[in-house]
């Protein structure tokens, strides 16, 4: 069945990063490694604002696979199927799979026809969690991507609008300015494709001063 996943997220400097941690320690019940990889076909998800994620936390036999389909800034539907991290593995290695066909069929329901998928992002994530109280769920995070770190934390909650006071106490206890953080796959995408055009840059420049030496020459 599929869950609706409500959360607030606000970006992080690392000095609020580490202030958040110390003070929360004994908040912070869970500590994990996990790989988040991403995968679309030819940017049609992406256009459908829906990501596709692998989820392998560090030291567990079983892995996800989640389609998130938002349903506004701070709600996303999510359709998640369990399956063996040696599947999920082999998947990341190959860069691309087959869907389930509980995910084919929930996108055309939507009417989106997809059945292989290629990676598009990966990111490895360190991230502490843990309950402030029955509505409200902690996190920390700290990703990895494309030569990049950034840290954001994020607090999933029952209700956004009993909720939102709590985590708007938290920013202004260490005072965060309010910067909702866009999706992980988005700020991935967004340095790869930084870093494609830097590398374009340098061989166009790398061509130009052959051409300058070739004229010299001759």
């Amino acid at each position: 069945m599929p869950e609706i996943e409500k959360e607030f997220k606000n970006l992080l400097t690392k000095e609020q990063y580490e202030a958040i941690a110390g003070d929360y320690q004994s908040v912070f019940t869970k500590d994990v490694t996990q790989t988040n990889s991403y995968y679309d076909y030819e940017g049609l998800l992406q256009q459908n604002k829906m990501a596709l994620r692998i989820r392998i936390v560090e030291g567990k036999e079983t892995g996800e696979i989640t389609l998130k389909i938002p349903q506004s800034s701070l709600e996303v539907l999510e359709y998640t199927e369990v399956l063996p991290v040696d599947i999920l593995n082999a998947y990341n290695h190959d860069k691309q799979f087959a869907l389930p066909t509980s995910l084919q069929e929930t996108l055309e329901n939507k009417g989106i026809t997809l059945q292989t998928v290629n990676q598009t992002a990966l990111l490895t994530t360190h991230r502490l969690e843990g309950a402030l109280s029955e509505n409200e769920w902690l996190v920390l995070d700290e990703s990895h991507y494309n030569g990049k770190v950034d840290y954001e934390t994020e607090m999933e909650v029952r209700s956004l609008e009993l909720s939102e006071p709590v985590f708007l106490g938290i920013l202004e206890k260490y005072k965060i300015e309010r910067r909702q953080a866009e999706s992980k796959i988005k700020r991935a995408l967004s340095t790869r494709w930084v870093q494609t055009s830097l590398v374009v840059q340098i061989i166009l420049t790398f061509q130009q001063n052959m051409l300058q030496w070739c004229y010299k020459v001759s």
